[in-house]
């Protein structure tokens, strides 16, 4: 019988994109539904504030404490742009751009959160749209959709979502909801 205390959860930390923008992603992600890319379901597209990894399921609920502690208030993210990681000549994710210096600092300070636990990351605000699986030439793509902007929303929470790989894609399933504005209140 396997050790319940070593029972993982894959899970990280994001911001959802309301369904109308992910509509809207979505349309522009179609032109890129070519072999050797998989696209993101637009269920799933997110902004990554950040990627935890397995952790040990008894470890979730000292990170769930641990975030109530981010302080924040209520701000806007603009959708705006494409691009690519690592670079135009070896693409392994493609990305729509968010805008916003507050999103950078709520990053900032749930790293500094979770400082002890997980080690500290350069973030990048983007909600990624597709997964190159091999060499592709998406330079007129980006060309195109360089400077379209998706529409902006008001960031009012940030969520810990759960992980589930398969064939078929990832599952997402919310764990916990971190309201800004209201100290320490989880939905």
């Amino acid at each position: 019988m396997p050790n319940e205390e070593n029972k993982t959860i894959r899970c990280f930390l994001a911001v959802e994109i309301p369904n109308e923008l992910k509509d809207k992603i979505a349309s522009l992600a179609k032109e890129l539904d070519i072999k050797g890319i998989k696209l993101v379901e637009p269920e799933n597209i997110h902004v990554t504030l950040k990627f935890l990894g397995d952790v040990k399921e008894d470890k979730i609920n000292n990170i769930k404490e641990r975030l109530r502690t981010v302080n924040f208030s209520n701000f806007n993210i603009k959708l705006h742009g494409v691009g690519v990681f690592p670079n135009e000549n070896y693409i392994k994710v493609v990305w729509v751009g968010c805008e916003s210096k507050e999103l950078y600092i709520l990053a900032k300070k749930i790293n500094e959160a979770l400082a002890s636990e997980f080690k500290r990351e350069e973030f990048t605000a983007h909600a990624t749209i597709a997964r190159v699986k091999q060499k592709v030439e998406l330079h007129d793509f980006l060309e195109k959709h360089k400077n379209d902007s998706f529409g902006e929303f008001v960031c009012t929470n940030f969520v810990l979502k759960q992980s589930e790989l398969s064939r078929e894609g990832p599952k997402y399933t919310t764990l916990a909801s971190f309201q800004f504005s209201v100290l320490g209140h989880e939905f």
